[in-house]
């Protein structure tokens, strides 16, 4: 069987990118690169599709994996429905059917409703509702960033003045409020095809800090999953249900009870490869090689 051809579809010189045409070089599968601005959509009498230095992407790829959104949703959403139009494999298939919701609030209400434990989260667009809310889960609180990613736009705030200082620096309905999770530490577990990877990481923030993410310096531990079975489940329950078919699931504790902070769509892996020495990269290309027989 022809080793098939994969078109990654995000910035060309990120370290995601490079790890994937590494591994794709390893394994004897052929991975390009393209980012929005080298696009052409194009619908001229019968010349229809998405061309890039004069190819037909559709034609001269067996498999898209979509892993760029802002600010050009439509156009990914446009290019994965034109390959699965097409028969081909596209990582996240459910934006070819149910579109792309870029909303915190959104995850947390799907998860919440599948059974997923979530910390309590609402969102207002008031900001005596949120001030409200937010004295009945007591202060600290969180107030998050509907849209943010990689630990922007999150802030914990001690008291109902310093809340509505916070709320200025946004328009309303910009962000949730939820519960602080007032947890030592917390971990990211990363799904592939809903499955999750046999390594994890623990995190601890800085001391100033109460956020993790890799590129906030917090001190970060690898581990077998095989010694945290209920992560494994609810990092996969989550993946599952938001139809993550390469996910970053962020996890925290309130107690003995694990919550879901988030499950990333396009989850960054330098500082989870740098921790746990696992291949992600390799992992998710083979993934993309399955889906892609299977199909055929």
């Amino acid at each position: 069987m022809t080793p098939p051809k994969i078109l990654w579809f995000e910035t060309g010189d990120l370290y995601t990118v490079k790890r994937g045409k590494e591994a794709g070089e390893r394994l004897g599968v052929q991975v390009d690169s393209v980012d929005a601005y080298d696009l052409s959509f194009v619908a001229d009498g019968a010349v229809i599709g998405v061309f890039a230095g004069g190819r037909d992407l559709v034609a001269s790829y067996d498999a898209l994996i979509v892993r760029s959104f802002m600010p050009f949703v439509s156009e990914s959403i446009t290019l994965a429905r034109l390959f699965r139009d097409a028969g081909k494999a596209v990582v996240d298939e459910s934006l070819t059917d149910e579109g792309y919701a870029m909303s915190k609030m959104h995850d947390y209400i799907v998860l919440a409703a599948a059974g997923v434990p979530v910390p309590r989260t609402r969102q207002f667009c008031d900001a005596g509702a949120m001030a409200t809310f937010a004295a009945e889960l007591g202060y600290p609180c969180i107030i998050k960033g509907n849209h943010g990613s990689e630990g922007r736009h999150v802030h914990k705030v001690d008291s109902e003045q310093q809340l509505h200082k916070k709320l200025m620096q946004y328009k309303p309905g910009e962000v949730v409020i939820q519960e602080f999770l007032d947890a030592a530490i917390d971990y990211r577990v990363i799904t592939i095809g809903y499955r999750a990877l046999p390594v994890y990481v623990s995190r601890k923030p800085r001391a100033d800090d109460f956020r993790t993410n890799f590129e906030h310096n917090e001190e970060v531990i690898a581990r077998p999953l095989s010694e945290a079975p209920h992560l494994q489940d609810i990092a996969e329950r989550a993946a599952r249900t938001l139809r993550r078919e390469f996910s970053g699931v962020d996890i925290r504790c309130r107690g003995s009870e694990a919550l879901v902070l988030e499950a990333n769509r396009r989850p960054g892996f330098k500082g989870f490869e740098k921790a746990t020495g696992f291949d992600v990269a390799g992992a998710f290309i083979e993934y993309v090689v399955k889906k892609v027989e299977d199909s055929r």
